[in-house]
């Protein structure tokens, strides 16, 4: 086994049962809040480096560079969440500054992946493409029949219901793109990366969805074992641009 398994395997056992055991404790929000940060911290600083590594400027440095900024931007979404609860000890309100850049990542992780897709495209089966079409199909009906259909008939108000359904939404727009990328490149050396990512979009597409069904449930709370899901997700992306850092095309 790899030695990048081994460590992604040990921290997320550590992430998990870091939530097991402070259930319920005092210090399960302002330890798990700042988990969070540790882990798309580190998740953008792997990002950084294949920036770093293929340079500025190139055929992939706006991808590259879009998937950088996408993290970095979530990295400040999960602080400022995490300044909310623990420094300013308020509830954190929904919407709040940090789903400005929460949302705010979607943007340049879309440029990062359309831009693979654009210049590869030549190189997607149409089979494949119908895969991957398929899985956002599947996704877009698993959102409707557990979150659009009781949103609407729920006394929340209008944004808050509008962010709910949203992220989904966008998730699974990328979740999409990932997996055409991926199929794209088959099994070849630079499939791997795109495997760990696509796993990391889609991972965190299923927390974006428990999220807003746990909000509108009323189930959900800071330090939930829910949570677990995203921080998987931000392994697998690290992963996945581990992975990109080492490959001999990027």
């Amino acid at each position: 086994m790899r030695r990048r398994f081994l460590v992604a395997i040990v921290i997320a056992a550590l992430v998990t049962v870091t939530y097991l055991v402070l259930q319920p404790s005092q210090w399960l929000v302002p330890i798990t809040d700042w988990v969070y940060p540790l882990t798309s911290g580190s998740c953008s600083i792997l990002a950084f480096f294949v920036v770093r590594r293929w340079g500025y400027r190139g055929k992939f440095a706006l991808a590259n560079l879009g998937f950088f900024l996408g993290v970095l931007l979530l990295f400040l979404g999960d602080a400022i969440w995490a300044v909310y609860e623990t420094v300013l000890q308020v509830s954190v309100p929904y919407p709040s500054l940090a789903d400005v850049f929460y949302l705010a990542s979607y943007v340049p992780i879309a440029v990062g992946v359309l831009q693979f897709v654009g210049t590869f495209r030549s190189g997607l089966k149409r089979e494949r493409s119908f895969i991957a079409l398929g899985i956002g199909f599947l996704f877009i009906v698993l959102t409707s029949v557990l979150l659009i259909g009781p949103l609407m008939m729920s006394p929340g108000d209008l944004l808050t219901k509008v962010f709910d359904v949203i992220y989904p939404v966008l998730d699974t727009v990328l979740v999409v793109v990932a997996l055409c990328v991926y199929f794209i490149f088959g099994g070849g050396e630079m499939a791997r990366p795109w495997l760990w990512i696509s796993i990391g979009l889609l991972l965190n597409a299923f927390a974006d969805l428990l999220f807003s069904l746990g909000t509108l449930q009323g189930w959900y709370y800071s330090g939930h074992p829910v949570e677990l899901v995203q921080l998987y997700g931000y392994i697998a992306l690290g992963l996945g641009f581990y992975e990109q850092s080492e490959a001999q095309l990027c």
